[in-house]
């Protein structure tokens, strides 16, 4: 399942989820209390698709800036896209409770 839709405040215009062409394809892998890569570094302005892969266990990720919420189920793929359009380092994390190490399961997007 994939959200990505419009943030509070939205003009209409911004209410329609970006599609995937000429997006930037970035796929991160999820196991047992990790992301890789835990640190993403994207351009301002840049369309982005972001894909989780669960390698172990039953994860998600969250990244509320930008109001994307993946949970693709064990050993599934989810995409989302988005437009990085605010500068900033932003937190994402595991949104799927997973067992013991879930509050470390976390990374950074840094958009510059």
């Amino acid at each position: 399942e994939a959200t990505s839709g419009p943030r509070t405040g939205a003009a209409p215009s911004e209410s329609i989820a970006p599609d995937s062409a000429d997006a930037r394809e970035i796929t991160v892998t999820a196991t047992n209390f990790a992301f890789s890569p835990s640190e993403i570094r994207v351009t301002k302005g840049e369309k982005i698709k972001l894909t989780l892969v669960n390698r172990g266990g039953t994860h998600g990720i969250g990244i509320p800036a930008f109001n994307v919420s993946l949970r693709p189920g064990p050993g599934g793929t989810a995409s989302a896209v988005f437009i990085a359009d605010q500068a900033g380092s932003f937190p994402f994390f595991c949104n799927v409770f997973c067992g013991e190490g879930h509050r470390d399961m976390h990374g950074t997007l840094i958009v510059e």
